[in-house]
């Protein structure tokens, strides 16, 4: 079973971070990051995001040990193509002076 004090000592492992650099990070001391990992104690939600940040993981994930989301990198490339509504909406002005052209045409 993957308890919480495990997690956090084994995150901190995998990062190669002493307790003394975690509780440098956080502004603690090295003996509380001692007593959450030990299970005799657990960080308040500040030094909880403080970890995630730390470990680059999710809350959820620190807490419960599941990934609920998957990261998926998105990138939207801007598209230089222009369609009618595009063209509709930038020079809808232009409107006006066609209708005006086209009306005068009719009535001479």
């Amino acid at each position: 079973m993957d308890d919480l004090e495990n997690r956090l000592k084994k995150l901190r492992e995998q990062h190669h971070f002493t307790q003394d650099e975690v509780a440098e990070y956080l502004n603690i001391s090295r003996q509380a990051v001692s007593k959450w990992e030990l299970g005799k104690g657990y960080p308040d939600i500040d030094n909880f995001i403080k970890l995630g940040e730390l470990y680059q993981i999710s809350l959820d994930e620190l807490i419960t040990g599941k990934a609920k989301f998957s990261k998926v990198a998105t990138v939207s490339v801007p598209s230089n193509h222009k369609t009618v509504g595009d063209f509709l909406w930038h020079y809808w002005w232009l409107a006006f002076p066609i209708l005006a052209i086209l009306t005068s045409a009719f009535y001479k």
